[in-house]
């Protein structure tokens, strides 16, 4: 078990592997963002991260790929593919998708857009005073805005942290784990499973993996030091709060 006093030292490390994941189902990846990543000792350093030899190996060849001359070009397409060109290979990141079931005729359907968690997550978001971005065109279930949305809670982590504000860093901590719990562990993992149906690129195939194991090592850290999560969908208490 993790302790208190090393977890309060990897909120920072935290904020920045969040960031780096919505970063890379949103954008191409590039040579620069994957070197960032991989010199990163909380996610690279076996011992320091809960991700195991696997994800570092799948990495590191990802750092290596991205130093031959034709790689930005390649992965640039191998992303296009997988998350903004409908076909074979198209994997759809959005949590209603995997998760929502809806009936329609009297039937179940699954894997439609913009069902209950996408308005569930909106609240989330409210609760935070986050905005979202302008340019960010995407419905708010996309794995990419749940994954910033973390990354927003670990920087307010840091900061509550730095002004001695306990009772808000303890909500802040709080809202990461009930969100992990509630939504992105909750499907997070069968993304994983799709990107590996559908792709042999090792970049994409690490960027999955550590999207997965990370959030759900995560969730577990945060229940082991403040306690077990409900679960709910929606939060359960007040921005005044």
């Amino acid at each position: 078990m993790i302790s208190k006093e090393l977890f309060n030292t990897l909120a920072a490390a935290r904020r920045d592997v969040y960031a780096f994941l919505s970063w890379a189902f949103r954008e191409p990846p590039s040579a620069d963002a994957i070197q960032v990543i991989c010199g990163n000792p909380f996610v690279m350093e076996e011992g320091k991260n809960p991700f195991g030899r696997e994800l570092g190996t799948a990495l590191h060849e990802s750092a290596t790929i991205a130093r031959q001359e034709d790689w930005q070009e390649s992965s640039r397409l191998e992303f296009m593919r997988l998350f903004k060109v409908p076909g074979a290979q198209y994997v759809t990141p959005y949590e209603s998708v995997f998760r929502d079931i809806r009936e329609i005729d009297g039937k179940p359907v699954g894997g439609l857009l913009a069902g209950p968690s996408a308005r569930a997550v909106k609240q989330w978001y409210r609760l935070a005073a986050v905005d979202v971005s302008e340019g960010f065109k995407d419905l708010p279930d996309h794995v990419s805005l749940e994954l910033s949305y973390m990354a927003h809670l670990c920087q307010k982590d840091l900061e509550f942290a730095a002004e001695g504000d306990q009772p808000h860093l303890l909500r802040a901590r709080e809202m990461q784990r009930d969100f992990l719990a509630g939504h992105l562990a909750t499907w997070i993992g069968l993304l994983d499973d799709t990107l590996r149906e559908k792709t042999q690129h090792p970049y994409f195939r690490a960027v999955g993996t550590l999207a997965a194991q990370f959030t759900l090592s995560d969730k577990e850290v945060l229940e082991e030091l403040i306690g077990p999560s409900q679960g709910n969908p929606l939060p359960e208490y007040k921005a005044s709060e």
